[in-house]
């Protein structure tokens, strides 16, 4: 029976700088080799996932944005896309609390840049990213966004929770402090779901590799979840399995502790 595995990108497929350890390269090919499905799922946004050392390793499908895109086989199948409205509404939230905001789409990121100076996230977009980040602008009729994400700073992050209302989902970075806002209902966990629609998949043979705040649901939603030996302790308690850390073999240990690769 064909299984699917579902990977996190930062802290997880590569590290801090941006390495990925060969080993989880060449235990990914063989998951493949071995007829199984190997995804990326992410909170980044699919328009933020186009590294092509990431991409070379040969993926079935990208689960996106905390599961409101997902591409197979590079066509996009499922895809949720935030309404103006309700686009308004989280900006004037966000404003509101001076909450500096990035807004993330299947094809664009938007940025009012003059909120961030020299944050080197926001230098690190436009790098990788070029002309496909742009401002927010007044006219927010023509942007596409699938989710978004705010620096917390000053903010009472529970008051904020409290005006966005039920259309949002917020799941709180304190390491970093940034906060990611999906529409509700919406993470990692349902794109998976969505997956195993899809295609066919029984959620008994479904496993995901995390490290993060953003990996809880998925990691507590698959039948065997597996957090990296550098993960957090939120992390590790939620999953099955602890393997080790992502650059002492953590993928490759994991797939070889269910049998998945050899």
């Amino acid at each position: 029976m064909k299984k699917a595995v579902f990977f996190d990108i930062d802290g997880t497929l590569w590290d801090m700088h941006m390495q990925i350890p060969d080993s989880t390269a060449e235990a990914i090919r063989q998951l493949r080799e071995n007829g199984h499905y190997a995804f990326i799922c992410s909170g980044r946004s699919r328009s933020n996932i186009r590294s092509e050392h990431l991409l070379s390793i040969g993926f079935d499908g990208v689960v996106a944005s905390c599961g409101t895109h997902i591409d197979f086989h590079k066509e996009t199948v499922f895809q949720v896309l935030l309404p103006e409205e309700k686009l308004a509404h989280a900006l004037a939230v966000l404003n509101k609390h001076n909450m500096p905001v990035v807004l993330e789409g299947p094809r664009y990121i938007y940025v009012d840049e003059k909120e961030f100076l020299e944050d080197p996230y926001v230098i690190y977009l436009r790098n990788e990213l070029g002309d496909d980040v742009k401002g927010i602008g007044e006219d927010l009729s023509q942007i596409e966004i699938n989710k978004m994400s705010a620096e917390i700073r000053n903010a009472d992050v529970e008051k904020v929770r409290e005006d966005l209302g039920e259309d949002f989902d917020m799941i709180i970075h304190k390491a970093d402090g940034v906060v990611e806002i999906n529409p509700s209902g919406f993470s990692k966990a349902t794109g998976i779901q969505k997956v195993c629609e899809l295609f066919g998949v029984l959620r008994e043979n479904t496993y995901a590799f995390g490290d993060s705040e953003n990996d809880l649901d998925m990691l507590k939603y698959v039948a065997h979840g597996v957090a990296m030996g550098n993960g957090t302790a939120n992390a590790k308690a939620a999953a099955e399995f602890v393997t080790t850390d992502i650059n002492d073999d953590g993928i490759r240990n994991g797939l070889l502790h269910y049998g998945l690769i050899s």
